[in-house]
């Protein structure tokens, strides 16, 4: 968002012609508003722990659910290398902005259907949080 709002300003200083001024503020703009749109759809539609199961959503999307049982280990570890949401090596990754914060294994393989793609199997997850102490702590409650 800081990005097109430097954009925005650098536009109007750096180019002369106002129909192409105008153009390019309003892709800006148009820009700006789908940022503001993608960081909302993760706010208002988080991840989910119900009393039997965790619901792993992608925005609006819910990409798997879990039952409770499955969940074999978890733990909180700040991994700044993915930052793109993906499959990789059996581990379903859903990061935000800056990597992801827990870590969730599963006892057995969980079908999960991924970017419209065939359904695929993962064996774990890592996810980013706000609060990655809390969903600790929901999911021990919850599992207990």
């Amino acid at each position: 968002m800081v990005a097109g709002l430097i954009e925005a300003v650098a536009i109007h200083l750096l180019v002369p012609w106002q129909w192409l001024r105008v153009t390019l503020l309003v892709a800006t703009v148009g820009s700006l508003i789908a940022v503001v749109g993608w960081l909302a759809g993760r706010a208002v539609h988080p991840h989910l722990v119900t009393e039997t199961e965790l619901v792993l959503r992608q925005g609006s999307a819910v990409v798997a659910t879990v039952d409770l049982v499955e969940i074999g280990a978890t733990r909180l570890i700040r991994r700044f290398d993915r930052t793109d949401e993906e499959v990789r090596d059996g581990r379903l990754y859903l990061p935000g902005p800056d990597g992801t914060v827990l870590d969730i294994d599963f006892r057995s393989g969980v079908p999960i259907a991924f970017r419209r793609d065939e359904p695929t199997v993962i064996m774990g997850v890592s996810l980013h949080l706000d609060d990655p102490r809390a969903m600790l702590d929901r999911l021990d409650a919850v599992r207990t």
